[in-house]
């Protein structure tokens, strides 16, 4: 049996990875008026890993092949499931959030948070640059973290993958 190309198995195994990060996402941001959405966007999350563990694991048995290879396929996976996560926030910036994250941010209770991280910016610098801020802009800071969030969980799902023993091993 050939194996197939990395990027068409990386393609297929980021399409279900890719829905429920965005599911989590969405969750996530409706659910700061429902705490158990929130709940359910961080279940999905974490499930997520597990089953891109498993489709790691169940390709591993198919395609016997080093863990550097099941490593390259697990980011590979997380990358595009990232992409599939960006084209989805996008769409509800644009679509569905109708400035409720700029309310969310602009609220006393974000300011305080906000003023707790960055203790030296001064409220009126922070409300400024909420303002400020365009879709494009909250867009590109989330691709920037779902790239760099995409080593961490690729290396989650990759590392307990183990090579598979053959009968009378």
């Amino acid at each position: 049996m050939d194996r197939p190309t990395l990027m068409n198995t990386a393609g297929w195994m980021a399409l279900p990875i890719g829905m429920m990060w965005a599911a989590s996402f969405l969750c996530t941001m409706y659910g700061t008026d429902r705490p158990s959405l929130s709940l359910l966007g961080t279940a999905l999350a974490i499930i997520s890993i597990f089953m891109l563990y498993r489709q790691l694991k169940n390709y591993r048995r198919l395609y016997p092949s080093s863990w550097l290879h099941i490593f390259r396929l697990s980011l590979l996976t997380c990358l595009l499931a990232g992409l599939l996560t960006d084209a989805a926030q996008y769409a509800y910036f644009v679509y569905l959030d109708n400035g409720r994250l700029l309310t969310i941010m602009r609220s006393q209770e974000y300011q305080q948070l906000f003023q707790q991280v960055f203790p030296n910016l001064n409220p009126d610098e922070i409300v400024k640059m909420t303002n400020e801020l365009s879709i494009r802009d909250i867009v590109m800071q989330m691709v920037i973290n779902n790239i760099f969030l995409a080593l961490p969980i690729s290396l989650l799902a990759a590392l307990p993958v183990r090579k598979v023993s053959k009968i009378g091993d």
